[in-house]
């Protein structure tokens, strides 16, 4: 089994190590060419994640690579090897990004209560005091559900983590609870 030579699209690892050393001992010009060329083949690996369809837009692309350039920035003097640092950086920067991406993506149903144009026209016509005085009428399992849905906000799943019940059984007693209000305030 042979090793492949890398290659760095235009940019020869000799060539890199050779700026690199220079950078590490003062050489302005040679970290200003370096850090450029770290930027571009940061943005190019990322522009490949894009066309694939790792990354969202080209944006991501572009602030990925920005990323590692500034990492390159603040580690540049205690890089040993920089082609190691590279593919390294590269991959951490990226499962990163994947991971936070991931974390924040969630599929939301569609958790509005079905109205008819009839209950929309009722509603303005609802005694506040009334629909006050029935909630607190209600038990406490189904005034906190409420109170946790409409002035906290929260979605039913966690509602349900929060109470230690079960998903659907919340959302059960939600409808039944506004459909009992609804009925009493008729």
């Amino acid at each position: 089994m042979t090793k492949t030579k890398i290659s760095y699209h235009n940019f020869s690892p000799q060539e890199l190590n050779r700026l690199l050393q220079l950078a590490v001992s003062g050489n302005s010009a040679s970290f200003s060419k370096l850090s450029g060329d770290i930027r571009s083949i940061a943005f190019s690996y990322f522009q490949t994640k894009y066309r694939v369809g790792k990354l969202k837009s080209k944006d991501d692309a572009e602030d990925l690579a920005n990323n590692v350039y500034l990492t390159f920035a603040e580690q540049y003097h205690k890089i040993e090897s920089l082609e190691n640092w590279l593919r390294r950086v590269l991959f951490l920067t990226f499962v990163n990004w994947y991971k936070r991406q991931n974390k924040h993506q969630v599929f939301e149903f569609d958790e509005t209560y079905p109205q008819n144009e009839k209950s929309e026209e009722s509603a303005s016509n609802i005694d506040a005091k009334k629909a006050v005085s029935l909630m607190n009428d209600l038990k406490d399992d189904k005034k906190e559900i409420l109170k946790l849905r409409f002035w906290e906000g929260l979605k039913f799943a966690e509602i349900a983590s929060k109470l230690g019940k079960n998903e659907v059984a919340v959302k059960k007693m939600f409808y039944r609870t506004l459909d009992e209000l609804k009925t009493q305030l008729e």
